[in-house]
């Protein structure tokens, strides 16, 4: 699902994420800062703590690996696009793995998401066609 918000309407639905979370943020203002990248699950920082005056979410992906939820928010313009799903189990153990780019981090797994679709070029038939690249989690083990 994929909903766009504003500022206030971002800040309200990051203040609900309760839960734990692997993942990263990455403010307008800095590259990936150690203390914004979640190696194993754990309570996000307060909207507060994240921001300045002048700064913003440019870009969070998180994960719950006991729900399942992976969340990824992107800025676009003046709005957020927020996009939820819980993963299914298939969907996380087909997921790719990626090096991220900071030092001593695991890699990122990535999970797919294909959706059938009528397709016009394939005489009106249900093909596969991609949707979403979400995340999900990192691996476990050695970095």
């Amino acid at each position: 699902m994929i909903q766009i918000k504003n500022r206030d309407e971002l800040k309200e639905f990051y203040n609900g994420l309760n839960d734990k979370y692997e993942g990263y943020v990455q403010m307008s203002d800095a590259r990936i800062e150690p203390k914004y990248l979640f190696k194993t699950a754990q309570i996000l920082p307060k909207w507060e703590e994240l921001h300045n005056e002048v700064n913003y979410i440019l870009e969070m992906a998180i994960f719950n690996p006991v729900s399942k939820q992976s969340i990824l928010i992107r800025q676009q313009n003046s709005e957020w696009l927020v996009t939820k799903r819980v993963l299914e189990e298939d969907e996380i153990n087909k997921s790719d793995s990626f090096f991220t780019l900071t030092e001593n981090t695991p890699k990122m797994k990535i999970a797919q998401i294909w959706e059938e679709e009528k397709n016009e070029f394939c005489l009106g038939l249900d093909v596969l066609e991609p949707k979403y690249l979400l995340f999900a989690g990192f691996e476990k083990g050695e970095a």
